[in-house]
């Protein structure tokens, strides 16, 4: 499959003349233009090209960007970019470019945090103390799942590549107080993914922090049991952190090329995803050797 990238001439210059002209010229961008990204961000996800979806997806985070300084409010797009740079970041950029990688999810974050906002300005706030920022989570409506989930997803990730800093863990809290929110209303949100999520959590951390294989496994067996044969990217995730935290290689080889060699029909929106999944996979099992 190949994709027709959204940047051309014509846009550019729609975008250029918004900046310029009245609210209605800005409403009909917007209005126009949403349909068209809508579709391109959905034929991403299902590219079977990790290079041309590598590509697209920069040319689109960038639209984005241009959209919602032209409409900064608007929940869709901040939603949407919050995703993007969220699987930017961890698709093509957290194995090779860890400095790029924290920009990208911080970038992630601060547009899920935005979006939230829509719910209560107070989100944006940057003297909000944890207690404060714990009651504007948990008096969000159902609407806003899937914000809070990329927001959490966004946030730990730029602090799991900050494990040195204190400031960083510092704001660990919060992230995981997002996720749980997610994950006592939806638990099977996006594949599972906030049981994917404390899989990872509690095998990465150590006891004295809160990590604790066992709740590892439960979440990781829970999402794998509903899930795992078309989300490969948990197998993936389950073999690199709980597997090589109990030292089981067994374990760790079973996951992996359960991925390596999947052919079940997939969802087309994962297909992208499963992809760099198989990529990742390859690259860690051969790293075996090191990690056992």
């Amino acid at each position: 499959m190949r994709i027709k990238l959204i940047t051309g001439i014509s846009i550019l210059f729609a975008i250029q003349f918004a900046f310029t002209g009245c609210a209605f010229r800005q409403n009909t961008l917007i209005w126009t233009t949403r349909p068209m990204l809508r579709g391109t961000m959905n034929s991403l996800r299902a590219e079977e090209d990790t290079e041309l979806a590598r590509v697209g997806l920069q040319s689109n985070l960038k639209l984005l960007e241009g959209l919602i300084r032209v409409k900064p409010h608007d929940f869709e797009l901040l939603t949407m970019a919050a995703e993007g740079f969220t699987g930017y970041a961890l698709m093509f950029l957290e194995d090779v470019d860890n400095e790029s990688a924290m920009l990208m999810y911080e970038r992630a974050k601060e547009y899920g945090l935005r979006a939230l906002a829509k719910h209560n300005g107070r989100f944006l706030a940057g003297d909000l103390k944890y207690n404060e920022f714990t009651q504007l989570v948990d008096a969000l409506s159902p609407k806003y799942v899937h914000a809070a989930y990329l927001t959490g997803m966004a946030w730990a990730g730029r602090i799991n590549l900050q494990k040195t800093s204190p400031k960083a863990m510092a704001e660990f809290p919060r992230a995981v107080h997002l996720m749980t929110w997610v994950l006592e209303r939806s638990e099977h949100h996006y594949y599972s993914a906030p049981h994917w999520f404390f899989g990872v959590y509690y095998s990465t951390l150590p006891p004295m922090l809160g990590g604790n294989p066992e709740l590892s496994n439960k979440h990781f067996t829970i999402a794998m049991e509903e899930n795992g044969d078309d989300f490969l990217l948990g197998k993936y995730l389950y073999a690199k952190t709980y597997a090589v935290q109990i030292l089981d290689r067994d374990l760790f080889e079973e996951l992996l090329n359960l991925v390596i060699n999947s052919n079940t029909p997939e969802p087309e929106e994962l297909i992208l995803l499963n992809r760099i999944a198989r990529q990742k996979s390859l690259i860690l099992l051969d790293q075996a050797d090191e990690l056992f």
